[in-house]
């Protein structure tokens, strides 16, 4: 229902959206924009340099983009973002729900709750029904600016949770495609005749306590030792049915930052864990806890954590946190605790390291220390004018090589598709398929 100032793709890319054009001053202090014209949102309106401001400054009022300065109109279709820094992250957040421009004269008319529940977007569909749980509708938006499409008449998301439910509908003929774990639910309908995309764009890390000097997992050593005790390969044998294999580093394959000459893995080895304990001050092993969040993540693999650093004196407690407000409360304030946690990524690494591990992040992860050499490596990496996958390597190489952070498991999702539907773009752009340019073959 919507469109963003830019799209951008699984590369990292940035192209037209809202925005026919984007110029980053030399300074790096704004980024320009020239807005496409004759576009409008769905009530009719048009869609300017005036409606874009005052959908920006909306955002900028939430404080949710701390990069974004003011707006100003420069004329009926240019509008400049004065920046109150430079992160080379900072062209995502024009992408997706960060610029999702609605109408303001709805807006003001209606006000604020009619506009939660009615939609105004300019997007090539247009709000037809949510019920919660069960589904949610849209039509085609007649008008739509980009001439032709959307090809589909309408697109009906429908809200099913348990995956074998999810396997069912679509050998049925009730859902067309689904996104789903990847795991069994996949390997078992692709081999039905689906189609299958996977991604790894998340890879799933525990991260300790390390900001109390008091924490037991303030010790490197006992950091080592319970990545050293750690089967990853077993895990994802186990649980991945084949889809992915097991990180040794944080950024995922698909990620800039992911480094395919990595030579700093700490691979299975039971013996080194029990010496690396013993130089620690722990040859009768030591107790943990490891809290685990309200996710749809299999407890099995927490399961299978606890058995492996068992055989090594390690007593693994198992925190399942209900509800993740609690839990990201206790990422900033428990003692001697790891939280196993996805560490998300895009294209540009620096976005996920940013999400879990900025200086200026307060929401979660304050019990997790950023060292001197961290917050050097962090602030140059996302400094330079352009993503630099070196500079990427090198926070990455850090935080593994002294066990600040630690990689089990691979967050893969995957798309199964019916042979009938076309060019739906699975995966290829940040907002996963593209539905303006899906079709069905009769």
């Amino acid at each position: 229902m919507f469109d963003p100032l830019l799209n951008a793709n699984n590369k990292g890319e940035y192209s037209s959206g809202l925005a026919e054009k984007y110029t980053v001053a030399d300074d790096l202090k704004s980024i320009t924009f020239i807005l496409r014209k004759g576009v409008k949102f769905i009530d009719g309106t048009d869609f300017n340099a005036e409606a874009a401001k005052w959908n920006l400054d909306k955002r900028i009022a939430t404080k949710s983009y701390p990069y974004w300065g003011s707006v100003d109109v420069i004329d009926e279709y240019t509008i400049k973002m004065n920046l109150t820094s430079w992160v080379n992250t900072i062209l995502g957040t024009f992408t997706a729900q960060g610029t999702w421009m609605i109408s303001p004269t709805a807006y003001e008319k209606n006000g604020e709750e009619w506009a939660r529940e009615n939609p105004t977007g300019t997007g090539p569909f247009k709000f037809q029904s949510f019920e919660r749980d069960v589904n949610y509708k849209v039509v085609k938006n007649p008008n739509y600016w980009q001439k032709g499409k959307p090809y589909l008449d309408g697109v009906t998301v429908l809200f099913i949770s348990d995956s074998n439910t999810i396997r069912m509908a679509m050998e049925a003929g009730q859902a067309d495609a689904c996104q789903i774990e990847a795991g069994k639910t996949a390997v078992d309908l692709k081999a039905k005749g689906f189609g299958l995309q996977i991604t790894i764009g998340t890879v799933m890390c525990m991260v300790p306590d390390t900001a109390h000097s008091d924490s037991i997992l303030a010790d490197q050593k006992v950091r080592e030792a319970i990545e050293y005790a750690i089967d990853r390969d077993a895990i994802a044998d186990a649980f991945s049915y084949g889809l992915w294999e097991a990180p040794y580093q944080i950024p995922p394959a698909s990620s800039m930052g992911y480094n395919p000459n990595f030579t700093l893995a700490r691979e299975y080895n039971p013996d080194k864990a029990r010496q690396l304990l013993t130089e620690a001050g722990h040859p009768d092993g030591i107790k943990v806890t490891l809290g685990w969040p309200p996710l749809s993540l299999d407890m099995n693999i927490a399961l299978a954590m606890k058995a492996d650093l068992a055989k090594v004196n390690i007593d693994l407690e198992i925190d399942a946190v209900a509800v993740l407000p609690q839990f990201f409360d206790d990422t900033n304030n428990a003692h001697d605790e790891l939280f196993f946690m996805p560490v998300f990524s895009g294209a540009n690494w620096n976005s996920a390291l940013a999400l879990s591990f900025a200086p200026s992040q307060t929401m979660m992860n304050m019990a997790w220390g950023r060292t001197d050499k961290f917050l050097e490596l962090y602030n140059k990496t996302m400094g330079s004018k352009a993503p630099d996958q070196k500079l990427m390597w090198d926070v990455s190489n850090y935080l593994t090589e002294n066990a600040e952070v630690i990689p089990v498991a691979c967050g893969a999702s995957a798309y199964c598709v019916s042979s009938y539907v076309k060019d739906g773009g699975w995966y290829s752009t940040a907002a996963d398929y593209s539905p303006i340019n899906l079709w069905i073959d009769k």
